[in-house]
């Protein structure tokens, strides 16, 4: 296919063939611009069933995640690479901590304090 219509190979150009005889000029032109017509209808419908497709693949990702919302006095752990990622490595452990939340800010954002009463920069 060639922009919506059949390419011929070089024997049925020069052979009487019902591709070759049935084709006309003016209706070929006519069934061309009706493509081109349709083309704008065409991109909007594939943008349609793309975001479809998207909103289902994070629809199935997100299901399997576990909301967690924590209050003052709970203990936490922080993850390392969070507010030291120069110093990860390999070997390294991933979290640090126990850590005591001291105030919600907003949700899933915490104010923290090690056990022995000392306020947490960059929490």
């Amino acid at each position: 296919m060639a922009y919506g219509t059949e390419a011929l190979i070089p024997v049925e150009v020069g052979l009487e063939s019902y591709q070759t005889e049935v084709y006309s000029m003016e209706t070929n032109s006519f069934g061309l611009r009706a493509n081109v017509d349709l083309l704008e209808e065409e991109r909007e419908t594939a943008h349609q069933r793309n975001m479809k497709y998207l909103l289902q693949a994070a629809h199935h990702y997100d299901s399997n995640i576990k909301k967690r919302s924590f209050r003052v006095g709970d203990l936490v752990l922080r993850e390392l690479v969070a507010y030291m990622p120069t110093k990860q490595g390999k070997l390294q452990p991933n979290w640090a901590g126990p850590y005591k939340v001291i105030e919600v800010v907003r949700p899933e954002i915490y104010k923290l304090e090690t056990l022995s009463s000392e306020a947490i920069k960059n929490t």
